[in-house]
Parts: C-alpha cells; sequence; structure tokens
C-alpha cells in the first residue's frame, strides 16, 4: 500500500484464485469420466440425427470467430482474460502452450476464458453472451444445472456442442442455467448465433467458457484453434483472425462511492461504482470529496506504465498521476483515491496503455440551491451527528406547504414528507436509524426557497 498526502493514494494488488486464475491440473474442466460421457452422447445423437461422422474428412474448412460477445448496452472497454490454452505437452506433470509459454495446464484440452472484472456479477446480469464460433448443427446440450460452482467436481455443466459442415466440433462448457439456446438437437446454428451466456457449471473454479476444438466427433481428435511454434497438434490456425498472445489494456476504468467488494467464490461481487456525484459528496470510509478510481488490467507486464488523467468538460487535466507496473499479472486491479472536481459537469476518467485509452465519463452536480434570505433563517439540526432521532429547527420562515427531505451524496431521495408551516417556524423530530452510517444532506424547500443542511448518521 502507497500513501500520499492529501491525495491520498491506495494501490492494492489484486491476486484471487477463484475470481481470475480458472481451473487447473487439479480441477480440470472436464475429468476423464465427463469426456467419456460427452463421446457416447455425441456418438449415440450422430446415429438419431443419422449425421455423417466425417471424423476423417481433410482438409478442415472451418474458421472459427471469437466465442464471445458483451450484451447490448455493456460499456466497459472489454470483459475477458485468458487463463489457459490447451497443453501440447503431453508428458505427465509437464506443460507447455502454443506460443511455448505455460499459460495453460496438464492435460487440458481446450482454451478458458474467463470474465472479468466482477465474474459474478456478470454471471447474474447475463453480461456475457457465449455465441456459436462457426455455423454448424447442435448435436448435443444441457441446461438446468448448477451454474455458481467454484471447485473440481462431478457435476454437470449447462454446455453445448456444435458439429460444423466439415466434420469439426466445438464444446461450449460451464454456461448459466437457464440461458441455453431453445433450439434443439439437430437443429442449425448460424456463425455468431446466441447459444448461452457465461457461468460456472460443471467442473469450474469460477465463471469463464472452457471452448474446446475437435477434428472428429470424439475427446481424441481435440486440437488447439491457436497457430504457434508450439503448437504439436495442427499446422495452421483455426481462427478466422488469430488474436495475440497476450493482449495488455486496460478492460475498465471506472469511478466508485466506496472500495468495490470482491468476496471469494461464489459470492457475488459489489462495485459500489457510480457515475453521479452530487456535492458535497462523502463516500463511506473516505474523507469529503473524495472518490475510488479503478483500473483493470490484462495482461500487465513489468515495467510497463499506465497514464492516468481525470478530464475536465473542456477536455484540459483536471488531475493526472502515472501507475508503474512492478510485476506480470494476468490478470489485476489498481485504485487510487482521489478528490474530485468541486464545480459540476460532465468530467472523463481516463487510463492509457500499451498505446490503448479506456475511459469512464462520470458527472459532478451542484449541490442543491439555496436561498440566502434576508431574515437569515437557518435551518438547524441536533444532535448531529446522531444514531436515532433528530431534532429540526428552523426560524422566521413564511408560512405554506414545505417539503421535508433527506438525500445521499448521490442525489437519491431516501426520506420525503409534507410540512404545513403556520406559526413561521418548524420544531420536529426526524427518525433516522433505519438510515445506513454515512453523510446525508437534509433540506426544506417551499416556494423556490431552499434551507439545507448536512447530517451525519452513526452506527
Amino acid at each position: 500500500m502507497k500513501t500520499a498526502i492529501f491525495f491520498i493514494q491506495f494501490i492494492l494488488p489484486l491476486i484471487s484464485f477463484s475470481q481470475i486464475t480458472g481451473n487447473d491440473a487439479d480441477h480440470p474442466c472436464l475429468t476423464p469420466l465427463q469426456y467419456e460421457m460427452i463421446d457416447k452422447r455425441v456418438a449415440d445423437n450422430i446415429k438419431l440425427l443419422k449425421l455423417a461422422d466425417n471424423k476423417s474428412k481433410e482438409p478442415l474448412t472451418t474458421l472459427l470467430s471469437w466465442p464471445l460477445r458483451p450484451m447490448a448496452g455493456f460499456t466497459d472497454c472489454s470483459y475477458y482474460i485468458v487463463t489457459a490454452y490447451v497443453d501440447e505437452n503431453t508428458a505427465a506433470g509437464a506443460i507447455g502452450d502454443f506460443n511455448c509459454g505455460t499459460n495453460t495446464y496438464d492435460t487440458h484440452k481446450g482454451t478458458d476464458i474467463c470474465t472479468w472484472p466482477f465474474p459474478f456479477y456478470k454471471l447474474d446480469h447475463s453480461q456475457v453472451e457465449v455465441i456459436a464460433a462457426a455455423a454448424g448443427t447442435i448435436i448435443d446440450k444441457a441446461d438446468g444445472n448448477f451454474d455458481r460452482n467454484c471447485s473440481s467436481n462431478s457435476m454437470t455443466a449447462n454446455y453445448v456442442i456444435v458439429q460444423h459442415d466439415d466434420g469439426s466440433y466445438a464444446l461450449y462448457w460451464h454456461m448459466k442455467s437457464g440461458s441455453i439456446t431453445t433450439k434443439a438437437i439437430g437443429q442449425t446454428v448460424l456463425t455468431g448465433e446466441y447459444l448461452g451466456v457465461v457461468g460456472s457449471s460443471g467442473s469450474s473454479s469460477g465463471p469463464h467458457l472452457h471452448f474446446e476444438v475437435w477434428t472428429g466427433s470424439t475427446s481424441a481428435t481435440y486440437k488447439d484453434p491457436f497457430s504457434g511454434t508450439c503448437n504439436t497438434l495442427n499446422a495452421n490456425s483455426w481462427w478466422q483472425t488469430q488474436k495475440p498472445y497476450t493482449e495488455p489494456a486496460v478492460i475498465k476504468a471506472s469511478v466508485h462511492t466506496t472500495d468495490a467488494i470482491i468476496p471469494a467464490c461464489d459470492t457475488t461481487e459489489t462495485p459500489n461504482e457510480s457515475t453521479t456525484y452530487q456535492l458535497p459528496f462523502q463516500g463511506q470510509g473516505l474523507p469529503a470529496g473524495m472518490a475510488k478510481f479503478y483500473i483493470f488490467l490484462r495482461d500487465a507486464v513489468a515495467g510497463t506504465v499506465v497514464n492516468l488523467s481525470i478530464l475536465n468538460p473542456g477536455g484540459t487535466t483536471f488531475n493526472s498521476w502515472t501507475f508503474n507496473c512492478n510485476n506480470n499479472y494476468n490478470g489485476s486491479y489498481w485504485t487510487w483515491t482521489k478528490a474530485l472536481p468541486s464545480l459540476a459537469g460532465t468530467y472523463t476518467f481516463q487510463a492509457t496503455y500499451n498505446g490503448i485509452s479506456c475511459s469512464q465519463n462520470f458527472n459532478v452536480l451542484a449541490p442543491t440551491s439555496t436561498n440566502d434570505l434576508t431574515n437569515s433563517a437557518k435551518l438547524q439540526v441536533y444532535p448531529n451527528p446522531s444514531n436515532g432521532i433528530m431534532h429540526i429547527a428552523c426560524d422566521d420562515l413564511l408560512n405554506g406547504n414545505y417539503t421535508l427531505s433527506i438525500k445521499n451524496t448521490l442525489g437519491q431521495t431516501l426520506f420525503q414528507e409534507n410540512t404545513v408551516i403556520s406559526n413561521n417556524n418548524i420544531q420536529k423530530d426526524i427518525p433516522i436509524a433505519t438510515l445506513p452510517a454515512g453523510i446525508y444532506i437534509l433540506s426544506l424547500e417551499a416556494n423556490g426557497n431552499t434551507y439545507i443542511t448536512k447530517i451525519n448518521k452513526q452506527n
């Protein structure tokens, strides 16, 4: 942790096995028994559907598109990290991927693509969809199975298996329960067609897609879709456009009211993210006027630099700083506590890494306006802070119908009631015991006049 005076800066690396690293040799995506089950089901369905096996047909002609896409309206800069490629080294206890690296685990036959960040939040909100990498016929599928697994098990995944026209196959594994396409076994799908949502069903250590390709109808014919120096299974890439081995990038830049809560698998994360901040703002556990600024990195490389800035509405710089990456990280997040701008407007938090910028706009709203009345009426609240009941008093008011409200620092109204003032003052008790601890704005409004004060709810 690093700190700096006034602009309090926290830097926290994320090292969370269950949330990022996916499966491993002790927790394989598919066990040998599960592969036997798949082989049998595929063989049985080929006979039932009277489809040709084509397992020896050459040359293969299918080229694959990326098998994931974000849901409509998704605004993050990206959504995934590759945590394991096919294991090309067949020696027991040894590993190697197509690029002669070690981003795999022993006996792994597919490509594991983890959703990131907030994978269980993405699962709950169906934010990352599995789509057909190539056209073909659904040869097998399963749905309705538990989808929040966190360790090796013998449970059945939610999945789809597609046979392509050239006799090759694609397996889409670990999907969300209830999300699988309604198309039946034997029906066809087109490239890019929806198949399901990324989940954590079957033998899974967290939400990810296990994507596997075969040249024939059995798991023994598995191949590696990526072309590389150490690919011993096939000479050519199966991708229409092969992605780089690593993709260093900021995949999300965001502004938060307080620290995000990232619990262990399988609890849903609480991002505490917001794009609106009404002044005066004070997030839980933060100094007044501060917010949390997060970046989520993919394939960060030691010795590289991320340039960060908060940009004014006109594009000029309100604040800027740099982050020096001191290690290699497959997936990581980093966070700083920084002062919010004090003028209303739409600002931009921007992070640039590897020549690519990722940004998030956020709005700073002015405080609810107050009227400087000549009669010097003042809204008084006591005790303040309080953990139960606050007494409100205000003299020299014009008689009439007033609205009394309590809002949080995001401008959301949590309490509101109408009050009739007939003797030019108000004396009233307001219960606040049910409010969470924090800072709130209390206001009394009528006829264009607003009397406003800040209150503090304690535990």
